[in-house]
């Protein structure tokens, strides 16, 4: 009985310290200030290294796909893979690629040091990317995914960097 007794408080305190947050390095919390402060100036790029469809394959980006949020513009240029509920007028219009001054955003600073970045363009003409919304967030280290959510198409995201 006392050998099982020793097991399971050997065992719970395994699992207590495995279960301990990971603390970042200095060098690592210089970074996230840095990109907290990136953030809260809405002065930063997303640049996308991969698309993740919704009903296909993950598909790796060679050619710098970004969003760039600066205070008053949003500059998209993104590729588009997935099926779309409208036929493009133009078979060019079906990327993710506008430019937005009107525009809603708002920012979370999640517990964990994740950014949660609503963004939802109010001046968009051409009719495919016309209400769509992106979802980004970004982890303390710089890492980022962007759920664009389209109305007219299937969601997708991209998985990539921020600077």
């Amino acid at each position: 009985m006392k050998k099982t007794f020793t097991l399971i408080s050997i065992c719970l305190l395994a699992i207590l310290f495995g279960c301990k947050t990971k603390e970042l390095t200095p060098e690592q919390q210089t970074k996230a200030k840095e990109y907290a402060e990136k953030i809260e100036n809405r002065n930063f790029t997303f640049h996308a290294t991969s698309a993740q469809p919704m009903s296909a394959r993950s598909v790796n980006l060679n050619y710098d796909y970004y969003l760039k949020v600066t205070s008053d513009t949003i500059i998209a240029n993104l590729p588009y893979f997935g099926r779309s509920y409208i036929a493009p007028i133009n078979p060019r219009d079906i990327s993710i690629d506008f430019t937005s001054t009107k525009f809603n955003y708002s920012d979370i600073l999640k517990k964990d040091g994740t950014y949660e970045i609503k963004i939802e363009p109010l001046d968009i003409t051409n009719r495919e990317n016309e209400g769509i919304s992106l979802l980004l967030r970004i982890s303390p280290s710089g890492y980022g995914t962007l759920n664009a959510l389209p109305t007219n198409r299937q969601s997708i995201s991209f998985y990539g960097t921020v600077d």
